[in-house]
């Protein structure tokens, strides 16, 4: 009996030395190869991080250590090694992800994404193309705003460079997608240069293709998918950035690309008396274009001001002007289902969609301007909305 008791014991602590041995080999193994990526040899320095990328976890904790060594050269390449297998264990993540749905796996980003976009397949589908496309900013969601801002710097500058070589087509959709995602995160915040690239990017064939397409009468057909108008939300959310010019790009665009989630945006500036004039104008143009008759309310809080919008026209002799007030009553007539031409905006010009030409709103003198507004006084009292506003008669 206790001579078969030896043998067990004995076996087990065959077992035991023989693994203890062999991690030693393996951890023995891993130190070498991690000294070899400073070693002055470059096909020994490349073998290395081949190998080390080809082991993926295991070497992690290793690589981790080099980083904190004080050869420079080993603590480069311990990186891009740990890059190559977060990228690879990421792209492994993808796949589960896209066959197993929600329950596969956590991604970072995804309950973002999702509350925007629901949770169904189409919207995965997107996801799983923006982080493709855009890896490095995708799989760092769950950093700090600050770190996530300054890859996207990092990014937009990289495509400033793709810009200038004129090869605006290797800017795929998923990369405007994520770009446009990630700059609407609540604290990410998003510099004048980087802002101005992007709406840019929304305006290359890989977001326009998915907006809509030109038939052969060179009409434009709307496209309204799943993805579509995930896309249209995204954009929405985005337009928080931009003040100024970006923001009178960002308005055209929505416009452009029937994006009417941009409403509401719209009438913050509208009712935001600081707007400076030249993006006030834009907006109101977005609610006409976008609004229901109910939006008259707001077209109204702009109804008397006469700030001038830098858009003249010579008609003849006559210097023709467009101020706020002007787009503003054009723009409620046409939401009381109104034809501006006939209430004494002569040049009046839009679309069928009610997009209204502001340049064509202009009067040559308050005369003119102000027998409109009298029209439309008492066209008013008429109209049934929400809540009823006295008219007051301007004579200007």
């Amino acid at each position: 009996m206790f001579h078969k008791s030896f043998i067990v014991l004995s076996v087990a602590f065959h077992v035991l030395t023989c693994s203890a041995s062999f991690a030693q080999a393996v951890d023995s193994d891993l130190s070498a190869l991690i000294q070899q990526l400073s070693s002055k040899k470059f096909a020994l320095r490349q073998n290395a991080m081949a190998e080390l990328i080809q082991r993926g976890a295991e070497a992690v904790p290793e690589l981790e250590l080099a980083l904190k060594s004080d050869n420079r050269e080993l603590r480069f390449r311990a990186q891009r090694v740990l890059n190559s297998v977060e990228q690879n264990a990421y792209q492994l993540k993808l796949e589960a992800f896209m066959q197993n749905g929600n329950a596969a796996i956590k991604l970072p980003g995804w309950d973002a994404f999702r509350a925007i976009a629901d949770s169904n397949s189409e919207a995965r589908r997107l996801f799983v193309l923006m982080c493709r496309a855009e890896p490095d900013i995708m799989r760092n969601l769950d950093r700090p705003p600050s770190a996530i801002s300054n890859q996207i710097a990092k990014r937009c500058r990289e495509l400033q460079q793709i810009f200038r070589t004129y090869k605006r087509d290797s800017i795929k959709l998923g990369t405007v997608a994520t770009l446009l995602f990630v700059g609407g995160i609540e604290g990410i915040r998003i510099d004048d240069t980087s802002i101005k690239t992007i709406y840019s990017v929304c305006n290359y064939n890989a977001f326009r293709d998915e907006m809509y397409t030109r038939q052969s009468n060179s009409t434009i057909r709307y496209t309204s998918d799943p993805r579509s108008e995930i896309l249209r939300q995204l954009f929405a959310i985005w337009m928080k950035h931009g003040q100024s010019w970006d923001a009178q790009m960002a308005f055209n665009l929505a416009m452009q690309y029937n994006i009417r989630q941009c409403l509401p945006r719209a009438l913050e500036i509208v009712h935001d008396e600081a707007t400076p004039c030249h993006v006030a104008q834009i907006a109101l143009v977005a609610v006409v274009r976008f609004g229901e008759k109910k939006h008259i309310l707001d077209l109204e809080s702009r109804i008397d001001d006469k700030s001038f919008c830098g858009v003249a026209q010579k008609i003849g002799n006559k210097l023709h002007q467009t101020q706020l007030r002007d787009i503003a009553l054009a723009g409620a007539f046409l939401l009381a289902d109104k034809n501006p031409r006939d209430y004494g905006f002569d040049r009046a010009s839009y679309t069928t969609s009610k997009q209204l030409n502001y340049s064509t709103v202009g009067f040559a003198d308050d005369e003119t301007r102000g027998a409109a507004r009298k029209q439309w006084n008492e066209l008013r009292p008429t109209l049934k909305l929400p809540a009823t506003k006295a008219p007051t008669d301007d004579a200007e």
